[in-house]
């Protein structure tokens, strides 16, 4: 595809393809997905032509939009929300060229290509412009819930124009007072006729109002009269911002109120919604009535991988970033007393290598959580199926939660490589760092994610689905050892240990299962704990694999980023479980007036 027509071309970011490929590979052997259908050949036959196409889009229309973006926010006017210059072209291309619709069910007129492949797009997508990115990512989520959850007429009339882009979607939980605590919701929907009447206000709504496509779809969660309080009287309703009506749109009575001004992502409209100034919104209920939350997390576990994927993108920018400078910055000198480039002194390489090593986890471990859904949701075995979608929730806090800290960490080490310069806005690298801030915050905080992780997720089976992710960590660990790659010995006792160790720190919580606040205090080193134990069975499959492959200069890199993330990152893990097993009593005891 030839994108230079009216877009200036980019400098900056280009897709790692080499890494991207090998990353695919590896996500799909260890999840067990080669043993879907048609799954190898196709993924073999087109994987490397979409992504090749999707990596020239990302470099020649995405990037070069990117830093306009920043500095020519979308703004809020009289006739709605418009949005920087470029973009909606952009969008235009974005879905005539299929993209939006690439991993979207068949039958809803998508193209239904595998789940990782399409997350590989998306980090591509992530990486050269975020801001636009976050705007059609949430169709497959939407998709989802219709497929799951709606009626035949929902799904006839919405699925089609979302799985093609025609129409986006929004996702409107947060209100005032009611942000991470969706229990204090209180926009409420009345019954009329065949529809519902939805009142209230919605905000920090992505994409919530913009001038891309003609419609944008609202999934809205509201409470009907007589429901009960809390979570439990939460329901889901579709509401459009036109309703077509005799052959022609009628707008709905939702408009956005304002655009918030953001840190980061600022090209991306982020609005308050005023839903039913006038007669009521007109809404349409998905699901049972009182069944909203269950509806909603159908599309939150999207979202929260999409964040992962998103973060995963901004964390290579940075890396690119942060390398191409540190290569052409005159300063200092080498042992000889001539002039260097920064890149020659040691803890410049540090922090470069400590950005590759845990992004390419972070990809390789974001792309095994994708091909997992492949399998739980294609697979033709009942059991395989079912023992994925439990280790597909294992992974699904840990991709969006330790993968957006590692983006964060990523382009702090960004920043700071350029020095100076970084701090400074014409530096791409500050934008990169404001933009990854919110992957934390986003789709629940990152504390939520890892006391649902620790709590839901590891306590109540008891350990069951944690104890087979460590034993399938060992089991690569240990690969090595009858593989005899000796550079990687430190790696294989470094995984090892950390296993053990975490296993240990899981018990120790098990025998204090009484103390008030402890799995609130213990959450975030568990999740941090096992994240870089994840990602160092990661780079342990990697290492392998690099092991077997002819000498070169990918398979050395991979080799040397592989054991310094032994010597480097891995050593966290312990530091994690120390502080499970006897650094919590410290928090739980503290009281709001010591802080």
């Amino acid at each position: 595809m030839a994108y230079g027509d009216g877009f200036l071309m980019s400098s900056y970011y280009r897709a790692p393809l080499g890494l991207t490929h090998l990353a695919l590979a590896q996500a799909v052997e260890a999840a067990g997905a080669c043993d879907i259908d048609g799954y190898e050949e196709t993924l073999g036959a087109v994987a490397g032509a979409v992504l090749e196409s999707a990596a020239r889009f990302a470099g020649d229309v995405l990037s070069p939009l990117n830093r306009l973006g920043d500095r020519s926010p979308s703004r809020l006017e009289a006739s709605g929300v418009t949005t920087p210059p470029g973009f909606a072209r952009a969008y235009r291309m974005l879905r005539d060229d299929g993209w939006v619709s690439l991993a979207a069910p068949a039958g809803c007129g998508g193209q239904g290509l595998p789940m990782v492949l399409a997350s590989a797009v998306t980090e591509m997508w992530a990486g050269a412009n975020l801001s636009l990115a976050m705007c059609p990512e949430l169709a497959l989520g939407a998709l989802e819930v219709l497929r799951a959850h709606a009626g035949p007429e929902l799904i006839e009339r919405y699925a089609a124009p979302i799985a093609s882009g025609e129409w986006t979607a929004a996702m409107d939980l947060t209100e005032s007072g009611a942000g991470s605590d969706l229990s204090s919701i209180r926009t409420r929907a009345e019954r009329q006729d065949d529809a519902w009447r939805l009142y209230g206000r919605k905000m920090f709504i992505s994409w919530g109002e913009h001038d891309l496509t003609e419609n944008i779809v609202h999934f809205v969660l509201a409470r009907t009269d007589g429901a009960p309080e809390g979570l439990k009287g939460l329901s889901l309703f579709l509401v459009p911002k036109n309703i077509a009506a005799r052959g022609r749109f009628e707008p709905n009575d939702i408009r956005a109120l304002s655009v918030e001004h953001k840190m980061g992502i600022r090209a991306s409209p982020t609005c308050l919604m005023a839903l039913g100034e006038r007669d009521g919104a007109r809404g349409w209920l998905i699901g049972g009535v009182n069944d909203g939350l269950a509806c909603m997390f159908t599309m939150m576990n999207h979202m929260r991988l999409g964040v992962g994927l998103h973060s995963l993108g901004l964390g290579e920018r940075a890396l690119q970033l942060a390398r191409q400078y540190a290569r052409e910055r005159i300063q200092g000198h080498d042992a000889a007393g001539a002039p260097c480039a920064i890149i020659a002194h040691a803890d410049v390489r540090r922090m470069l290598l400590t950005m590759k090593a845990l992004v390419h986890a972070a990809r390789c471990l974001a792309y095994n959580a994708a091909a997992t859904f492949d399998v739980a949701s294609q697979s033709p075995d009942a059991t395989v199926r079912a023992k994925a979608a439990k280790r597909l929730d294992l992974l699904t806090p840990l991709v969006k939660a330790w993968c957006s800290d590692v983006a964060v960490e990523v382009a702090s080490l960004g920043v700071q490589v350029h020095g100076g310069a970084g701090y400074l806005e014409e530096s791409e690298v500050s934008q990169v760092y404001r933009d990854a801030r919110i992957g934390p915050i986003f789709e629940g905080t990152n504390y939520i994610q890892a006391q649902d992780l620790l709590s839901r997720k590891v306590l109540r089976d008891g350990g069951v689905a944690l104890g087979e992710l460590l034993k399938e960590i060992e089991q690569a660990a240990r690969a090595l050892a009858v593989a005899n790659i000796k550079p990687l010995a430190p790696l294989r006792a470094q995984l090892l240990e950390g296993a053990q160790r975490l296993r240990a720190a899981v018990a120790s919580l098990d025998t204090r299962a009484g103390e008030s606040d402890l799995i609130g205090a213990a959450a975030y080193h568990f999740l941090h704990g096992l994240g870089v134990l994840a990602g160092g069975w990661q780079w342990a499959l990697a290492g392998a694999k690099a092991a077997t492959q002819p000498p070169g200069a990918q398979a050395g890199a991979i080799m040397a980023t592989a054991a310094f993330y032994a010597a480097h990152v891995l050593p966290r893990v312990p530091m994690h479980c120390s502080i499970i097993e006897g650094g919590t009593d410290v928090l739980v005891r503290a009281l709001p007036e010591d802080i």
